[in-house]
C-alpha cells in the first residue's frame, strides 16, 4: 500500500461533501484484496480528512480538528489483518497533521503577539492528540 498525495482542489465543498476524485489523500495502490474490504471506509476517511485541510485553510481549527477525528475514529475500524498496516499509515498521517495543526495553534496563542481566540483550539487539539495517543500506543506527541 502506498499513499498518493495529492492537491487539494478549491472548488470542494466541505459542507456539502462534493469530492473530487483527484483530490484523495489515501489511495491503495498495491493491496491484496483490491480495496474490497475498505473502499466505503477509505472514502470516509479522505472525505474527513479533505475537509479538515479545507477548515484548516479557512483558519476554522475546531472544525479542522473535529474533522480530522472523524478520519481517525473511521481508521479504528479497519480491523481486518489484511488492512492493518494501511490503517496504521492513515493513522500516522492524520496524527501528523494534528500535531502541525497543534504546533500553529501554540505559535498563535502564546508568546508576545498571542491571540486568545485560538487558545481553545490549541487546547482541544492537544486532548484530541492525547486520545490518539492512547489508542495507537505511540510517544510521538509530548505535551
Amino acid at each position: 500500500m502506498k499513499m498518493g498525495k495529492s492537491n487539494h482542489a478549491k472548488t470542494y465543498v466541505a459542507e456539502s461533501g462534493n469530492s473530487h476524485n483527484g483530490d484523495n489523500k489515501f489511495e491503495l495502490i498495491s493491496c491484496l484484496q483490491n480495496g474490497g474490504k475498505c473502499k466505503s471506509h477509505l472514502s470516509a476517511i479522505n472525505k474527513n480528512y479533505t475537509e479538515s485541510d479545507i477548515y484548516h485553510q479557512n483558519k476554522e481549527y475546531r472544525k479542522s480538528i473535529e474533522a480530522l477525528n472523524s478520519a481517525f475514529n473511521k481508521t479504528l475500524e479497519l480491523q481486518d489483518a489484511s488492512c492493518v498496516n494501511c490503517a496504521e499509515m492513515f493513522r500516522s498521517t492524520i496524527i501528523q497533521s494534528l500535531e502541525n495543526i497543534h504546533i500553529e495553534l501554540h505559535n498563535m496563542s502564546t508568546g508576545w503577539f498571542k491571540n486568545k481566540r485560538y487558545k481553545l483550539s490549541y487546547i482541544l487539539a492537544g486532548n484530541v492528540l492525547k486520545e490518539f495517543k492512547k489508542e495507537t500506543n505511540t510517544d510521538s506527541f509530548t505535551a
